[in-house]
């Protein structure tokens, strides 16, 4: 059973707990009888007979939101709000000092929809607001697992920073069905975090989601649709060159953040099943590989562009390919309105078009990723050559 954001909601019950222990023990005891489940959906408006309609857990999936503040927490509880499905059970887990002493508080929430449905029940979902310090901040691994449902996947939103050396992630991923980060938000240029957290999550069996590589999906769309136009599609298998640009912000010396940027490169190199020969190399803020496409060697560049946008954004994507004495160039730049895709042959334009498809927001990001489930067939092949890429 689901709870959809048409139907969503009002608070029916709340309460605070001091311990792991005492929050599980609570909501077990709330959803354990009948009588109790009528209670949580007293103030519902009754159903066509006039009863009062009983809560129901819906039936999809825990999330596990850890946020580096209160702050960020509740940004991504807004985004809940628009969600197709709302998880089942949702973590929001702040963890505090870890040296400090030992302190757990929760807030316990469940929601349930307005009206009732035909079948005599309201769809509920929980909401735990966890602040944790100390020994507790420290061991998430084993508080994640008590307080999530046994039956349902669990999705963990790693909204901060990632430490992949951390040995509590280590084991927090072996008890989640998929992690989803951002890349982006990653400290540095960022690319050796994603690659070590590839390498962890492959190790765990975890899944992987970056909202910076969902975020690109209209880059793909563009230049597929290029690749499909007859006068284009000779060319997909004689690439030589491809180059992205990124804002460096005001600095080209300045560290930028390029996981962005790689992704277009990553994701090319996956589509042309292409080896990876020379990995990602450094010089002033550009960088330079190489992949072998059946004996054909395709150069890669990130470079670095002085820009008002923010650091690391990529700005536009250049592909050059060479075959019988034509010259293909295949141009991409996306911007607030759509994304813009221009091809052409030895200087003749062959191919232009404007795909209407605005920046996706952080609550579609969410709701693409949730969709995916356990089951994601893009990604891999992707992360496999993003590591790869950065060697």
């Amino acid at each position: 059973m689901n709870l959809s954001a048409a139907e969503l909601s009002t608070l029916r019950w709340k309460s605070t707990a001091h311990s792991v222990a005492e929050a599980d023990a609570l909501l077990a005891r709330l959803w354990s009888s009948t009588e109790s489940r009528q209670q949580i959906s007293a103030n519902a408006l009754p159903d066509g007979s006039g009863t009062t309609p009983l809560a129901v857990r819906t039936g999809v999936m825990n999330l596990v939101v850890v946020a580096p503040g209160e702050e960020r927490a509740v940004g991504a509880a807004s985004s809940l709000t628009s969600l197709p499905r709302n998880p089942s059970r949702t973590l929001f887990i702040v963890p505090r000092d870890p040296e400090g002493p030992p302190t757990f508080q929760a807030r316990l929430e469940i929601f349930c929809a307005v009206t009732p449905r035909g079948d005599g029940t309201s769809a509920c979902t929980e909401l735990l607001w966890i602040d944790a310090s100390g020994e507790a901040g420290r061991h998430l691994s084993s508080m994640v697992p008590q307080l999530s449902l046994h039956d349902l996947p669990t999705l963990l939103w790693w909204d901060h920073t990632v430490d992949p050396t951390s040995r509590d992630l280590k084991e927090l991923l072996r008890g989640v069905d998929r992690i989803l980060f951002s890349g982006a938000e990653q400290r540095g240029v960022g690319i050796e975090v994603v690659r070590d957290l590839i390498t962890l999550s492959s190790a765990s069996g975890t899944a992987l989601s970056d909202f910076s590589l969902i975020r690109q999906a209209r880059w793909r769309d563009a230049v597929a649709s290029a690749f499909d136009e007859p006068e284009v599609a000779p060319y997909l298998h004689a690439i030589t060159k491809i180059r992205a640009t990124y804002s460096a912000g005001s600095s080209i010396t300045a560290p930028a953040n390029v996981v962005k940027p790689t992704y277009h490169l990553a994701w090319l190199a996956s589509r042309l099943n292409a080896r990876v020969t020379a990995p990602l190399e450094n010089q002033a803020g550009t960088w330079s590989a190489a992949i072998d496409e059946e004996g054909r060697r395709i150069a890669l560049t990130l470079e670095p562009v002085l820009d008002a946008g923010r650091s690391g954004t990529t700005l536009a994507l250049h592909i050059t390919a060479e075959r019988r004495g034509g010259v293909l160039e295949l141009n991409v730049r996306a911007d607030g309105e759509g994304t813009h895709v221009r091809a052409s042959i030895n200087g003749t334009p062959v191919y232009e078009r404007t795909l209407r498809a605005k920046r996706a927001t952080d609550a579609d990001l969410l709701s693409q990723a949730l969709e995916l489930g356990e089951v994601d067939p893009l990604s891999p092949s992707i992360l496999r050559a993003f590591a790869q890429l950065v060697g």
